[in-house]
């Protein structure tokens, strides 16, 4: 084809485009009256505008063709639009799906969606909805989606749905405040489909960036930390573990440990996921979360990680039941250990001696604490050390007010904190004695005597972490004098299970070994 023959077919185009625009334009407003006054020519030609756009209708190339010249032409035409004549046209374009769409007519069609939400006061509700109930895909395609030619149309989509929203939110200040409203109302709920679920929250995240973020950030964050906690308190272990636990939280003593030292206590806890509907949900979520925090810039990360903070004290701190949604945590911590690390241990311990704050949530705070520095590779000694200083520290002093010894439960936030500090040297003994300088602080802390007090959180606290504790203490000389091993059967006495409360906290680790096969890939090499 010749260059004066493509400039022919071009005009041709042209020519025809511009027809249909002015032909659609006078379709819209030939019906903008009364129905009975409506000339019966223009009535049919509206029907076939209704028809061009159904949501419902199947379409070849060229009906596809057809289809992005009528949406451009709408585009054109909508301030001739209105609500009251043209509802049936705006209600198939507001339930157009445009996971079935070629990308042209994705463009075409948000484009339109784009112009109609900045009508003043009229669709920007109708057309958040709709770019919304797009974040995932319809049921049917779903199969599809994950085949890899599918994995980059997604993408595109997922990029065409954030562009507009963006677009829309620049334009009518608005928009922000809707979208917030709408995410909520919108969100999966419990018995949906995983892959809803996934999909939902993948696009959903997609938006939490610079320019459309930091307006609604904290709301999708929040919404996404909901949804994980909700899903995690409908498993129970049960359904999860598929065999005992063969062997005791500890397995080898201090003296024995070489370069496995970081396995300890993986081998008796992990057990293979059971298939629980729930659980396998929550995996795919904490995939989406984890990968979207990864992706972060170190500026970006640190906002969302004040975000997840603030969330997770509000949320999560108080929710014993929750198995893996605070991993969440602990992953975005590990992207920047030396500021998101540090900062949530100390955050954590500032919860724990507060005296003003309730019980519950300073011995969950210090369960918290215990097992993060315990858990967490990727927190350097010296952080460790530094925690551990104030809650000896706190120790003693509360050792010094002389407290009725009889009742555990009256002290169960003392007997909490006593037993991070054992749980954590369990784990952190043997590198705090690599370093000197450490070793020198760590021997200078009062230990020995708070866990020879008069309440006696030797006999109260947890068997298998006291006794783990009293052996690699003895090892690495931490005690001047001899201390006997209170249960060598390591069962739990009646003292022991009364500090914990009715929700056991004395139980509570809430970083032990991760559990669930898809997402662990993000947690198994930073935690020990």
């Amino acid at each position: 084809m010749g260059a004066e023959e493509c400039c022919d077919d071009h005009m041709e185009v042209s020519i025809s485009d511009s027809l249909a625009f002015r032909e659609v334009q006078r379709v819209l407003q030939s019906v903008r009256m009364d129905p009975f006054l409506i000339d019966l020519r223009d009535k049919d030609e509206y029907d076939y505008l209704l028809l061009a756009v159904d949501p419902t209708r199947k379409r070849d190339l060229d009906e596809e063709a057809m289809l992005v010249t009528t949406l451009k032409a709408l585009s054109e035409a909508v301030p001739k639009i209105d609500i009251m004549y043209h509802h049936a046209l705006l209600n198939n374009i507001f339930t157009m799906c445009i996971w079935y769409l070629r990308e042209d007519t994705r463009d075409a069609l948000l484009d339109l969606i784009t112009r109609l939400a900045a009508v003043a006061d009229q669709y920007l509700r109708e057309c958040l909805q709709m770019l919304v109930n797009n974040f995932a895909p319809p049921r049917p395609l779903v199969p599809t989606t994950e085949q890899p030619r599918w994995l980059a149309r997604k993408k595109e989509i997922y990029y065409q749905l954030h562009e507009s929203l963006k677009m829309i939110s620049d334009t009518v200040p608005l928009a922000a405040r809707i979208l917030k409203d709408i995410i909520n109302r919108s969100m999966p709920k419990l018995f949906d489909t995983k892959a809803k679920m996934v999909s939902f929250v993948e696009c959903m995240l997609g938006l939490d960036t610079e320019r459309l973020g930091d307006l609604i950030g904290s709301t999708l964050l929040e919404k996404v930390v909901d949804l994980l906690t909700e899903l995690d308190v409908n498993i129970t272990w049960e359904d999860i573990l598929q065999e005992e636990h063969s062997k005791g939280i500890f397995e080898m003593e201090l003296e024995d440990l070489d370069d496995d030292e970081d396995n300890l206590g993986q081998e008796g806890t992990k057990a293979l996921f059971g298939g629980n509907v729930f659980a396998d949900k929550l995996d795919g979520l904490m995939v989406v979360v984890c990968e979207h925090l990864k992706s972060c810039d170190r500026d970006r990360l640190f906002k969302e990680y004040c975000i997840l903070k603030t969330i997770f004290q509000k949320a999560v701190l108080k929710v014993h039941k929750s198995k893996f949604a605070q991993f969440i945590m602990f992953y975005a911590c590990s992207l920047d250990p030396e500021i998101c690390g540090v900062d949530f241990a100390l955050f954590l311990t500032d919860i724990f001696t507060k005296e003003e704050d309730d019980a519950i949530a300073r011995m969950s705070a210090v369960s918290y604490v215990g097992s993060y520095l315990a858990r967490a590779r990727f927190i350097s000694a010296d952080t460790v050390v530094a925690v551990l200083k104030r809650l000896v520290e706190w120790c003693d002093s509360y050792c010094k007010l002389k407290r009725d010894p009889l009742k555990p439960i009256d002290h169960q936030i003392f007997y909490a904190s006593c037993q991070a500090v054992m749980y954590v040297l369990c784990f952190r003994l043997r590198s705090i004695m690599d370093y000197p300088n450490l070793k020198s602080q760590l021997f200078q802390m009062p230990i020995e005597s708070i866990l020879m007090d008069r309440l006696e959180p030797l006999k109260v606290c947890l068997p298998s972490i006291v006794n783990e504790f009293l052996r690699q203490a003895r090892a690495a000389r931490l005690f001047n004098a001899p201390v006997d091993l209170p249960l060598e059967d390591i069962v739990e006495s009646d003292l022991s299970k009364a500090f914990g409360g009715a929700n056991r906290l004395d139980m509570f680790f809430p970083f032990d070994p991760y559990l669930l096969r898809e997402s662990d890939r993000f947690v198994l090499s930073i935690s020990k």
